[in-house]
This record gives C-alpha cells, sequence and structure tokens, in this order.
C-alpha cells in the first residue's frame, strides 16, 4: 500500500538447486523424518528505501504476530496430523491461498543485530495453500517458499 513499482523490485522464482536440497536433507541435518524444508522456491523483493523496508515489516508483523521470529513446529516435532491440522487453522493473507509460517531476520544479519543496528534482510516462509508433501529417496519432507526481503 503507498509503493510503486518504482520503489522495489522483485527477483525470481527460483527453485532450490539440487545440490542445495541434498545438502540441507542428508548433509547437514542427517535427517530421514518428515520436515519442512521452508525454502524450495525462493524469490527476493527489494526495497529500495530503508523506512518503507521497516514499514513492511512491521506492517506484516502487526498482521501476524504469531510468526515473528518463532521456531515453527514442523512434522518432524509434533507429528504430521498436528501439523497439517496447524497449518490448515492458522490466518492466511487476506484473499489469497498464502499461509504465513515464520518471518526472521536472514541469518547474514546477526553482526548487525548484535550491534544493535535494525536488520536489512528478512526470511519470510509461506506455505500456497495445502503444504507439498514430497519424498526423496527415504526422506520425506512438505516443502514451503520464501521470500526473501530487503
Amino acid at each position: 500500500e503507498g509503493l510503486t513499482e518504482d520503489d522495489y523490485e522483485f527477483q525470481g522464482p527460483v527453485v532450490k538447486p539440487l545440490q542445495s536440497l541434498f545438502n540441507k536433507v542428508y548433509i547437514r541435518r542427517g535427517q530421514t523424518s518428515v520436515d519442512i524444508v521452508g525454502d524450495m522456491t525462493r524469490a527476493t523483493l527489494l526495497i529500495k528505501n530503508k523506512s518503507d523496508l521497516v514499514t513492511i515489516v512491521s506492517r506484516m508483523k502487526g498482521c501476524f504476530p504469531e510468526i515473528d521470529g518463532k521456531v515453527f513446529e514442523g512434522p518432524a516435532t509434533i507429528g504430521v496430523n498436528a501439523f497439517l491440522y496447524k497449518v490448515f487453522k492458522m490466518k492466511k493473507i487476506p484473499n489469497t491461498n498464502i499461509i504465513p509460517y515464520r518471518l526472521k531476520a536472514n541469518s547474514s544479519q546477526k553482526k548487525r543485530i548484535d550491534n544493535k543496528e535494525p536488520a536489512l534482510l528478512f526470511n519470510f516462509n509461506f506455505f500456497d495453500g495445502v503444504p507439498e508433501y514430497h519424498r526423496v529417496g527415504s526422506t520425506d519432507m512438505f516443502v514451503a517458499f520464501e521470500l526473501q526481503i530487503g
């Protein structure tokens, strides 16, 4: 609201490369249970003015306070049935099928945050309607989307 196309640039979406997915699923986590790959498809929204970025992020936090920086309990933690029911009950962005589940400062912003400076890059994770289920080898996972905002 109030932004024109000159105020931002949209890049993407791109699908997570197979090597990165393999690394995330097998190397980094060694997981073999159902979990969420929160950035299977990623896009970037570049905001040209810091004050507009602050406004966008604070409005998102105001509309969806339950997703602000919280660890989202996925199916590996609470079970598949409880996870799907939880997602079903979550609030959608009005007039869309987008179900936000996490908004947090990108890990690249740790130094800024430690220095009491505001983060300039955020990860906004969401489902588009029903979470998609995928099986890769013996690993089960749900995939979601990520919009990096900065």
